[in-house]
C-alpha cells in the first residue's frame, strides 16, 4: 500500500512536481493500492480520502483496511512526515522546496528524494518497493536515497 500526499498535485489536479503523475501510474501498475490523502479527481488511479479534522494517514489506512506495517507514506512536508510517524507508517519525503531535505530527515523521513521524478528513477531500490527494510518506525538512518 502506498499513501501519497496530494501536495504532489496542484489544486487543479495537474502534477505540481515533476514525475508526480508518472509515479502514481507506476505504483498502480505494480498493483499497489494507492490512497491520496485529500480530494481527488474522478478516474484517478487511486482511492482518495478526505477526512477533515482527522488524521489523514490513519484515515487512508482505514479506507482500505490497511495496516501501518504494509504502508509507506510519500510526504512533501515536515507536517506530513510527522503525521506518518504518529500513525506508525514509514515515510519517504520529496524535497519540494517547502521544507529542506535536512528538515524532512530530522522529522523522521527514512528517505528523501528531490522530487517524484527522482524517486521514480530509483523506485525498485526505494522504501516503496520494500516497506519494512528499515525495521520498525524510527529505526531508519535518515540518510537520503536517490536524491
Amino acid at each position: 500500500m502506498t499513501v501519497v500526499s496530494t501536495a504532489l498535485f496542484g489544486t487543479d489536479w495537474r502534477p505540481a512536481l515533476p514525475g508526480s503523475a508518472d509515479l502514481l501510474r507506476e505504483c498502480a501498475a505494480r498493483g499497489w493500492t494507492v490512497v491520496l490523502t485529500g480530494p481527488g479527481p474522478a478516474g484517478a488511479p487511486a482511492l482518495t480520502v478526505t477526512a477533515p479534522g482527522s488524521d489523514p494517514v490513519q484515515a487512508a489506512l482505514d479506507l482500505v483496511d490497511g495496516t501501518a506495517e504494509h504502508a509507506v507514506y510519500v510526504a512533501a512536508s515536515v507536517r506530513e512526515v510527522l503525521a506518518a510517524r504518529r500513525a506508525g507508517v514509514l515515510c519517504l519525503a520529496l524535497a519540494t522546496g517547502r521544507d529542506s531535505g535536512a528538515d524532512l530527515r530530522a522529522a523522521g523521513a527514512a528517505e528523501v528524494h528531490r522530487d517524484a521524478a527522482a524517486l521514480l528513477k530509483v523506485l525498485d531500490d526505494s522504501l516503496l518497493a520494500r516497506p519494512r527494510a528499515f525495521g520498525p518506525v524510527g529505526a531508519g538512518t535518515g540518510r537520503p536515497w536517490g536524491g
